[in-house]
């Protein structure tokens, strides 16, 4: 087949590239970048005939674009989409009803409720990794002195000014307790999730009053979904990371090391290493800390975090707060471990430093399984037994 893959910001793009080559069929990046993920108007006429021009069979793309959809229902070809954020505004675009799509989703609760909204074509699958480019990344001496680490964590602290919880600057002193409330509750909760039950009526109004928002044209989401997932989550997100850090920062005798974006002035014992290039040197983090930790991103309500899969995929051992879809590709305990609580998490922080044994056990399952049947090559496998172009 002769697929075409936007060529914007995304993970993997390499290993996704190779795999598709690697299966018989010829990829093209396309460069273009429309200024509107939902409607472009000369961007989709460009894109239309460049389809046409060189016979396309297929678009695909990491996350879904509305825009793509479009192109490819007027072209009746094929598109698919396999997405790894969530939130994810732009899957609650009218365009995941046109028969063209194939949605592939990382997070099943996603799946689930894409499908309640009628899209024909919404399928659950899990992130992947590349083994080969994994089993050619080793540590020199000098890369080991420097990441070596008894705990790592990798990602963003959403402690940026442009926080959205924090723009909640005139709330009333109920509704503002009320929020803070059932974020503490949800804090306490892994595997369930229902902040945007607890948003009602009166409660969205009030927000609405604060800070206003409105659903796209063709948008399906409603106020309740971007209130809870790009405000809340992000803000649980928040005191989730840095309450753990903090507690972590307390533990002088550990080796801890940061790779975010993020400055941290208050972490005094933790070293913040910056960021870190995803392909060639986060594999080599992984393998060089004694424990990765997950902590996900609270929007995520069932999925497994692309994250957790490198982590294991690179041989790293994992620790992860809970998520419902580890239950259906492994066994806590024996490929990762997941804590249930802050204490717990610190306990096992504790009890797996003071045990390589076990620890460098699990780490080695973890790898071996994602290695053998979370592969970029079994995913499209599985991808293009639903998809004739």
């Amino acid at each position: 087949m002769k697929i075409l893959i936007p060529d914007w910001k995304f993970f993997g793009k390499t290993d996704i590239v190779q795999t598709l080559e690697s299966m018989g069929n010829t990829v093209i990046l396309y460069p273009k970048e429309p200024k509107n993920y939902r409607q472009d108007p000369r961007f989709r006429s460009e894109l239309r005939k460049f389809v046409k021009e060189q016979n396309l069979d297929v678009i695909f793309s990491l996350n879904y674009y509305p825009i793509l959809s479009n192109v490819c229902n007027d072209m009746k070809i094929p598109y698919i989409s396999w997405c790894y954020d969530s939130p994810l505004v732009l899957t609650y675009s009218k365009t995941i009803l046109h028969d063209c799509n194939y949605i592939f989703i990382f997070d099943s609760q996603m799946v689930e409720d894409l499908e309640a909204l009628g899209a024909p074509h919404v399928y659950y699958l899990p992130m992947a990794v590349n083994p080969e480019r994994l089993q050619k990344l080793t540590p020199t001496a000098q890369q080991k002195d420097l990441l070596d680490a008894d705990v790592s964590f990798v990602g963003s602290l959403y402690n940026e000014k442009h926080n959205l919880y924090d723009r909640f600057s005139d709330l009333p002193l109920y509704e503002k307790g009320y929020l803070e409330g059932i974020m503490t509750a949800q804090r306490q909760i892994y595997g369930q999730f229902f902040l945007d039950k607890c948003l009602t009526d009166d409660i969205i109004a009030t927000l609405q009053k604060n800070i206003p928002l409105e659903t796209s044209s063709d948008g399906l989401e409603t106020l309740r979904y971007l209130y809870a997932n790009y405000f809340l989550c992000r803000k649980i997100t928040q005191m989730d990371r840095l309450d753990t850090l903090s507690a972590l920062d307390e533990r002088k005798h550990l080796d801890i090391k940061l790779y975010t974006p993020n400055k941290t002035p208050n972490l005094t014992s933790i070293q913040n290493m910056g960021t870190v290039h995803y392909e060639n040197e986060m594999p080599l983090v992984f393998q060089c800390s004694r424990i990765n930790l997950n902590i996900t991103l609270r929007s995520i309500q069932n999925g497994i975090p692309l994250r957790a899969m490198d982590i294991m995929g690179a041989g790293g051992f994992l620790l992860t707060n809970y998520q419902k879809d580890f239950d259906r590709h492994f066994t806590a305990g024996e490929d990762y471990v997941y804590y249930d609580s802050p204490e717990d998490m610190m306990n096992k922080i504790d009890y797996y430093l003071l045990n390589p044994w076990a620890r460098n056990k699990i780490a080695l399952s973890g790898q071996q399984k994602v290695c053998s049947e979370h592969t970029y090559k079994r995913r499209f496998e599985y991808i293009f037994s639903f998809v004739s172009a």
